[in-house]
C-alpha cells in the first residue's frame, strides 16, 4: 500500500470543493494507493514538473508523482484549469 502526502496547496485546493466531491476525491486516492501498482489507474502528464501523473475524478483532476512507496498530490483542480 503507498501513503499519500498532499503539498500545502493541494490541501487548500482541496478544503475549497465541497464535502460531497472532497469525499469522493479522498475515496479514490485511498482506493487508488491500495493497488501495487497505482498508475495503471493513472495517466501520464508531460509539461507540468514536478507532477508526473494525473487521476481522474469526475470533472477534477488530480496531479501526482510517486517517490518511493508515497504518492504525492501536488494539485487538485477542475478540468479546465488543471493543465494551465
Amino acid at each position: 500500500m503507498f501513503k499519500i502526502k498532499f503539498s500545502p496547496q493541494s490541501q487548500r485546493e482541496l478544503k475549497k470543493f465541497p464535502r460531497l466531491i472532497q469525499h469522493r476525491i479522498l475515496k479514490k486516492l485511498i482506493s487508488n494507493a491500495k493497488l501495487s501498482n497505482p498508475l495503471v489507474r493513472a495517466k501520464s502528464l508531460t509539461n507540468l514538473p514536478p507532477t508526473t501523473h494525473r487521476f481522474r475524478v469526475g470533472k477534477y483532476r488530480i496531479s501526482f508523482y510517486i517517490n518511493q512507496k508515497t504518492i504525492f498530490i501536488e494539485q487538485i483542480k477542475i478540468r479546465g484549469q488543471a493543465y494551465q
